[in-house]
């Protein structure tokens, strides 16, 4: 479910490219679907059931399935810059409320790390769009930091009843996908 990729069709049609090598991270696989985009092969997916978010559009959203990129055992100083390109997509539509996350989960309980809803569909369907385009993230490291560095693109479903705890299946249909390119460490 994770993959580098040279380019991917956009749900627009355009075709979507590196912004700074030649190849980019890809999670989640969105062309590996049915003609009702359900996934081929779902037990490739992560199952996600139980992660909440509540992105900028403020709709509070339960995941359903995705993918994750980790990178674990990284070290930051305080005053480094950790920086990367990315780029949301999703081929669902609300109230399936797909979404992308970023997390720096530190090592040890209660230390310093960092969780950032990147984008959500919500969001682009304001924005009348599919797709963020690509898009920088910096972090300026302001203690020390070690853990594990967290990409995380998930079906997601708009939670409207608190006492909702599993997403409907059509959740788990038409999956997203976050593209990485670009990471960089500063300082």
């Amino acid at each position: 479910m994770v993959q580098t990729m040279r380019s991917i069709k956009a749900p627009d049609g355009a075709k979507m490219e590196a912004v700074a090598s030649r190849r980019f991270v890809c999670l989640d696989n969105p062309e590996a679907v049915d003609a009702l985009r359900f996934r081929l092969n779902p037990d490739a997916a992560l199952k996600l059931v139980g992660l909440q978010v509540t992105p900028q559009s403020g709709v509070r959203t339960m995941a359903a399935d995705g993918a994750k990129l980790l990178c674990r055992n990284v070290e930051f100083s305080a005053g480094q810059r950790f920086q990367f390109a990315w780029n949301f997509m999703s081929w669902g539509d609300m109230p399936w409320n797909d979404f992308a996350t970023f997390r720096a989960v530190p090592s040890a309980p209660q230390a310093y790390g960092r969780s950032v809803v990147l984008a959500d569909l919500a969001g682009l369907a304001r924005a009348n769009s599919r797709t963020t385009g690509w898009r920088f993230a910096t972090w300026t490291v302001s203690a020390p930091f070690s853990g594990t560095l967290e990409w995380t693109v998930a079906n997601g479903q708009t939670v409207t009843d608190p006492a909702l705890d599993e997403p409907n299946e059509l959740a788990f249909t038409n999956p997203p996908a976050l593209l990485i390119d670009d990471i960089r460490v500063l300082g």
